[in-house]
């Protein structure tokens, strides 16, 4: 197993590329999550959905608009693990990351990996 290290940065990015834009026809933000006795200026974030998943103990809660699924959390954890699966089970949209070639299509495959484990949508 090979670990790759990704900054935060360009994982928001790719984050930004589903939340806003390549997702948008199937998610909705149903909750901000903040660690306990936290605020948005606390944690010193601008743009919360971008952001809180990275902070420890931060998340957002994230539901299918128009299916009967439950809402799932999007945090550290399941980003980590939505990076791995990408980089497995979808090796061009991840190849198109790590060349900062990422678009609304590879954004939308990574948030779907994160929080579903699998491509359903689209």
């Amino acid at each position: 197993m090979i670990t790759v290290k990704h900054e935060d940065q360009r994982v928001q990015d790719l984050l930004c590329n589903a939340l806003e834009g390549g997702s948008n026809y199937w998610y909705q933000i149903r909750a901000y999550n903040f660690p306990e006795g936290a605020t948005k200026a606390s944690l010193g974030i601008e743009f919360t959905h971008l952001e809180l998943p990275f902070k420890e103990g931060g998340s957002i809660t994230i539901g299918a608009l128009g299916h009967e699924m439950p809402d799932k959390v999007l945090d550290r954890k399941s980003i980590r693990r939505g990076l791995a699966l990408m980089a497995n089970n979808h090796p061009n949209h991840y190849a198109d990351f790590l060349k900062e070639n990422d678009d609304a299509t590879t954004g939308d495959v990574f948030l779907q990996c994160c929080l579903y484990g699998k491509v359903i949508f689209g």
